[in-house]
């Protein structure tokens, strides 16, 4: 082997034998991360903080920014921090992973805390349309859902909870926009629709508690058809799984008593 050669093997091997940590912006996230995780709060957030500030330019700078607005949002509460560090993430780095995420924790913000609906809704539908494929976008589905029932829109609340159901039925949240569906068929004064929702969730459960609630949106379904023969076998079948016994012995003697008068 040449000198020449040598010298180029040599330069090579010290480059491999660089510590991994050499990017300054990666070793603080990392060290954020540790101090998270051990419940070091305040070394976290000034580390995740300090990224975006000393190092713009860095792929850590967006996930620090989100971890930094989920800490304000989660741990200390401060929402106006929470909502600033999403907003500088979602202006500085459009283009980032992190941005529909930090959209959708926005909306729920405005949905949770500030119980500002329009506000909320705005948020979801912006990672409802521009970003299909974001991963959590049943959970963003099931907030807008929250959100249109607030600003009482049923029929916007029923058509985001279907999308929901029927594109990632196999969320864990896909039952509860089942039942959330269906009251609000119910509360819209849809009976047969309701009806049938309540049916399908009927069909599905498994735990007698569940059934028990179903029969009872069935019939509450079947009263607001007139229906009243059919609703008192459903609220019948409903047996010692009811939430409230006593209300319910009390609802069977009323409608025996009009269906025995009809």
């Amino acid at each position: 082997m040449t000198r020449g050669a040598a010298g180029r093997l040599l330069a090579v091997l010290l480059l491999l034998a660089l510590p991994a940590c050499a990017d300054p912006a990666r070793e603080r996230f990392e060290r954020a991360e540790k101090a998270l995780l051990v419940q070091k709060m305040e070394a976290a957030l000034a580390d995740y903080r300090s990224i975006p500030r000393d190092f713009p330019q860095s792929r850590y700078a967006p996930a620090a920014l989100l971890r930094q607005g989920d800490l304000f949002g989660s741990f200390y509460r401060n929402y106006a921090a929470a909502l600033e560090a999403y907003d500088s993430l979602s202006f500085n780095y459009p283009q980032a992973a992190e941005v529909p995420r930090a959209v959708m924790r926005k909306g729920e913000i405005h949905l949770l805390q500030f119980f500002d609906y329009a506000a909320a809704a705005a948020d979801l539908e912006l990672v409802r349309k521009q970003y299909p494929r974001f991963e959590a976008m049943d959970e963003a589905l099931f907030l807008l859902a929250k959100a249109y029932a607030g600003q009482k829109d049923s029929a916007r609340q029923y058509a985001v909870l279907i999308e929901l159901v029927e594109k990632y039925p196999d969320s864990p949240r896909a039952m509860e926009a089942r039942w959330a569906a269906a009251y609000a068929l119910l509360a819209q004064g849809n009976f047969a629709e309701a009806d049938r929702d309540f049916r399908k969730i009927l069909y599905l459960v498994t735990d007698g508690k569940q059934a028990a609630r179903a029969r009872w949106g069935i019939a509450q379904a079947l009263e607001g058809q007139g229906e009243l023969a059919a609703a008192l076998d459903q609220y019948l079948a409903i047996g010692p799984d009811g939430e409230d016994p006593a209300y319910l012995a009390e609802k069977i003697a009323r409608l025996k008593k009009r269906v025995k008068a009809s």
